[in-house]
């Protein structure tokens, strides 16, 4: 069974991630257009309700951020946003070509499919509902009212085929590393392993 966490506090600034899901609206302007939220169980076990999202104050200023900098230069606009269905839609139009690197690398790896992954910023603002499944066991939370703060391009844990990517367009290792970050316990087995076949290997030359 899981283990019950603390439920959110209304107000507090809560991160949901979802993959990219979306097809260049315009070749060659830089646009796409994301999924970035829907009413699927997220990985936390809580689900978001379309019909809640409140984004007047977010239209006011919608900018599109990498990795929820929100001291940093955004690397796009977001316009138009809204729900459709049980999904909130972004339309997102990248900066234009050499107003900043950053923009032009990220825009460069999501347009390469390197970069997958989107992320809301948000805040509760009604009622936070327990999710019981058919067992009567706690399974996550229901948010049925929340504020729209930001959208994010986020990095993910590097793989091989998304460095891959970033290496053929030509992206400095300091870049990559910001996009890509080590996944520490991947990192971790890695090492672990490492350690066990040096052991294994100091037996057998002992023997």
């Amino acid at each position: 069974m899981m283990m019950q966490r603390e439920a959110p506090k209304p107000g507090a600034l809560l991160h949901r991630d979802a993959l990219i899901s979306g097809t260049e609206v315009s070749d060659g302007e830089r646009h796409m257009r994301f999924i970035a939220s829907d009413e699927s169980v997220d990985r936390y076990g809580d689900i978001i309700r379309a019909n809640g999202w409140q984004l007047d104050n977010f239209r006011k200023n919608p900018v599109l951020l990498f990795g929820h900098q929100s001291r940093a230069l955004p690397v796009g606009q977001v316009d138009p946003i809204q729900v459709v269905g049980t999904q909130l839609i972004a339309d997102c139009q990248f900066l234009d070509e050499g107003s900043t690197q950053m923009a032009d690398e990220v825009w460069a790896c999501v347009d390469a499919g390197a970069l997958r992954a989107v992320s809301v910023g948000f805040a509760p603002t009604g009622p936070i509902n327990q999710l019981i499944d058919q067992n009567g066991s706690w399974t996550g939370f229901e948010f049925t009212s929340q504020e729209l703060l930001e959208l994010s391009v986020v990095p993910v844990p590097a793989n091989p085929q998304a460095l891959a990517i970033a290496k053929s367009l030509g992206l400095s290792e300091a870049t990559q590393r910001l996009l890509f970050p080590a996944d520490e316990r991947a990192s971790a087995r890695v090492a672990a392993e490492r350690r066990r076949r040096s052991i294994n290997l100091l037996r057998l030359r002992a023997g």
